[in-house]
């Protein structure tokens, strides 16, 4: 209720209270007949509008533009003459489109459409959305804090990655003509017997619907499996540009899980960073495993990271649950690391696994010094799009 409809009432209550000329209290009963109406048409608008997000769960890389949709639908039996739906983008940019003025129609349904670019990495709330309308006289406008949000997230940048092999075998699921590394969880196709063949490729049930033995061929795939571990500990790195620094760190992390996952890759994570906003202290631990789901899975975690400002040893951390699979291959992301927690890394890994390593070049290092006998270096870019630069 706002002062027109409460001067109306007084208007009104006055003329039938104290005036003694019919005609003159019927203005009155008239005054508070219309105000009455104004709010009964006002609730039945509340009653009937319906507001709801089309996507509750956004996803997007750096600087991508997200196109956000709100549905607004006028269920009520009266028309809304002025509406005005405004979405909260929080501190992602919208340029201002976020808001919209419109009328419906009793039954009509229509959307705001705004676009918002995300420009740093993270997770972002998008919302509450906000309405304000009233009757078509105004008396009774109203305003309501719609409390649905939409939760995006801005994955880290991705490089394009290439793993040139310079010694043993590649990481990933590769494919090889040699017969030797065939996949029995990949079929290919169904032959006719050749003798020689082993027992085990008869498939019985070929044979018995084609009359003739036949035998199972499989794609022959080397696959090795890789653990990503990630140094987010602050105090590792430079005080100098860090903010910078360890936001590339994260990218070529991200960088090399896309590039894993594409050549159906299984990978995991292990990291010192912590969840950002999170109400406990987590560090993220995720297994090895297959598929893109699995892969966005790790994207959505490098999302949300932040570095960790207490003096968590990255060593010390994958040393704690340190059951990786027999070959899987440990890729070391982050700061260069101490030549005690190296070697510590190095003879805790024996030759159940081999290691490489990716450092961040933070432009104050001597990178001739930093090279390891039967590991490969590589030197994480400050810069460009060429993520990697083989140093060792």
């Amino acid at each position: 209720m706002n002062g027109k409809s409460i001067t109306l009432l007084v208007i009104g209550a006055f003329l039938v209270l104290f005036m003694p000329f019919y005609a003159v209290q019927w203005i009155g009963y008239l005054c508070i007949g219309v105000v009455a109406l104004s709010y009964a048409y006002s609730r039945m608008i509340q009653s009937g509008l319906t507001i709801e997000r089309e996507e509750l769960a956004l996803r997007a890389y750096q600087h991508q533009v997200v196109t956000v949709r709100i549905r607004i639908t006028n269920e009520s039996l009266v028309p809304i003459p002025h509406l005005v739906v405004t979405d909260n983008p929080g501190s992602l940019y919208s340029g201002n489109d976020n808001g919209r003025l419109m009328s419906l129609r009793a039954g009509e349904r229509a959307e705001l459409v705004y676009h918002i670019r995300g420009m740093n990495r993270g997770a972002y709330r998008i919302g509450p959305i906000t309405v304000r309308f009233s009757d078509p006289l105004g008396l009774y406008p109203v305003g309501l804090t719609i409390p649905n949000e939409a939760r995006l997230i801005v994955y880290p940048r991705v490089y394009p990655v290439e793993m040139p092999v310079h010694r043993g075998l590649p990481a990933g699921s590769i494919t090889t003509t040699s017969r030797i590394y065939e996949d029995p969880t990949r079929y290919r196709s169904i032959r006719e017997y050749v003798p020689g063949d082993e027992i085990r490729r008869v498939n019985w049930k070929a044979s018995a619907r084609l009359g003739a033995l036949h035998s199972t061929e499989w794609l022959p795939t080397i696959n090795v499996p890789v653990m990503i571990l990630l140094n987010l500990t602050a105090s590792t790195y430079e005080t100098r540009n860090r903010y910078a620094h360890t936001e590339r760190t994260i990218d070529a992390a991200a960088s090399l899980v896309h590039h894993l996952a594409n050549r159906g890759q299984e990978v995991g994570l292990v990291t010192t960073g912590i969840i950002k906003g999170a109400p406990e202290r987590v560090m993220p631990w995720i297994r090895v495993g297959s598929g893109m789901q699995h892969a966005v899975g790790i994207l959505e975690t490098l999302a949300q990271l932040a570095t960790n400002e207490l003096d968590e040893d990255p060593v010390e951390r994958y040393l704690e649950r340190a059951s990786i699979s027999y070959g899987t291959r440990l890729f070391y992301v982050g700061a260069p690391m101490s030549e005690d927690s190296l070697a510590a890394l190095v003879t805790s890994l024996g030759n159940r696994s081999s290691l490489r390593l990716y450092y961040t070049d933070e432009g104050v290092r001597n990178w001739h010094e930093l090279a390891v006998e039967s590991v490969r270096v590589y030197r994480i870019t400050e810069h460009g799009d060429e993520l990697f630069a083989i140093q060792a």
